[in-house]
Parts: structure tokens; C-alpha cells; sequence
């Protein structure tokens, strides 16, 4: 494997040179890694990232929200995609707007609840609130439920919060469990919402 940090000459492999230039002139890029049939090849980092060092995945997490909702579907903890979330959040039955009973899990796998989303202009509001997963919920429904894609992390959030109720485990507990063990992998803790709900986007 070659492996080159920012600070060393590049005694590096022709064919990654163009790619070592390349990573050199993206200011925020940590690190690129290139596997071939399953085998690390290549290694860069920068701007003194290690390979052993902790990485902030930001909403790059919310695929593994999703492959950990894939598994809990493979293990009959939550029935598919088309269960509705009032199914864990009864409140939505009770809600003045209807259709907010018909959001299913695939809706908030593809961002198309409809809930007005929590990212961008919203996100400071929703993370510095009491109640994360309330505070999602509550959001008015702007399109109906599986029609629009809003990007939104508060979608990814009621997943992680859905597997804390499916599983009876915490998120991390049920990633470790059934992703990073069998991967041996290591998966440190992640932030929690007031509630103690492992953050489902970041």
C-alpha cells in the first residue's frame, strides 16, 4: 500500500500522482483511499489527518442510518418500507393534519415525508430545541407524504430513533451489533439529541 501525507515528498506511484495533485488543491479533503478487488492500494492525507485519527462522517452517517434500517428490515424488527412511522410515533394520528399518518419509513429513507425540512435555515432552531424527534414531527407538511424530496436531517433522525424503538438498543448499540462488529470495524459514540437518540445525520 502507498501510503503519502501532505507533509512528505511524494515518492509515490505514477499512476496516483495526477490523483495526489488533485487532493493537494482540496482544501477541505482529509484523506483518499483507493481499493482495488477488495485491496488498499493507495493511501493520501492532509492537513494533519492519520489514519488512526477519529472522522466527523457528517451527513455521509445518514447511509449508515440506512444500511442499519436495511438490516433491522432483514431481521423482522421493523416490518418494510411501507410501514407507516406512526407505527412508532402514535402522535401522528393524533395530529390536526392527517396525512402526517401516512409517512412511511421509505418516505423518510428518500426524504419525501413532506415535513418541512430541519436542515439549512432550520437546523439551528431544530438542534438548539428540547425535543429533536418533536421537533420534526411538528414541522407543517409542505407536499404530500412520498411525492417531493426535501433534504432534510431530521428525516434521518426519526430513523435513528425508530431503530433505537425497534431494536430496545440504543442506535450505537445495534450498529456496533449487527455493522461494525461483523465488519471489524470500530464505531466510537456520536452525539445524542436531548432524549439520548444517537444523532441519525451526522
Amino acid at each position: 500500500v502507498a501510503t503519502i501525507s501532505a507533509a512528505q515528498a511524494p515518492p509515490v506511484s505514477p499512476r496516483f500522482s495526477n490523483a495526489v495533485a488533485q487532493a493537494r488543491g482540496l482544501t477541505r479533503l482529509h484523506s483518499l483511499l483507493v481499493s482495488q478487488r477488495g485491496e488498499l492500494v493507495f493511501e493520501y492525507y492532509g492537513r494533519g489527518v492519520t489514519p488512526r485519527r477519529l472522522a466527523n462522517l457528517k451527513s455521509a452517517s445518514k447511509s449508515i442510518i440506512s444500511a442499519l434500517v436495511g438490516i433491522a428490515i432483514d431481521r423482522k424488527l421493523i416490518p418494510g418500507i411501507q410501514e407507516p412511522v406512526a407505527t412508532w410515533f402514535p402522535e401522528l394520528r393524533r395530529d390536526p393534519d392527517p396525512r402526517k399518518a401516512a409517512i412511511t419509513i421509505e418516505d423518510l429513507l428518500t426524504m419525501r415525508s413532506g415535513l418541512e425540512t430541519t436542515s439549512n435555515r432550520n437546523y439551528g432552531a431544530w438542534v438548539t430545541s428540547p425535543n429533536w424527534v418533536r421537533f420534526a414531527l411538528t414541522r407543517k407538511l409542505l407536499a404530500e407524504p412520498g411525492t417531493t424530496m426535501q433534504y432534510s436531517t431530521g428525516s434521518t433522525h426519526l430513523l435513528s430513533a425508530i431503530l433505537t424503538k425497534a431494536s430496545g438498543t440504543s442506535t450505537w448499540q445495534f450498529a456496533q451489533a449487527a455493522l461494525a462488529k461483523p465488519l471489524g470495524i470500530p464505531l466510537p459514540q456520536w452525539p445524542r439529541d436531548p432524549q439520548g437518540i444517537y444523532f441519525g445525520g451526522n
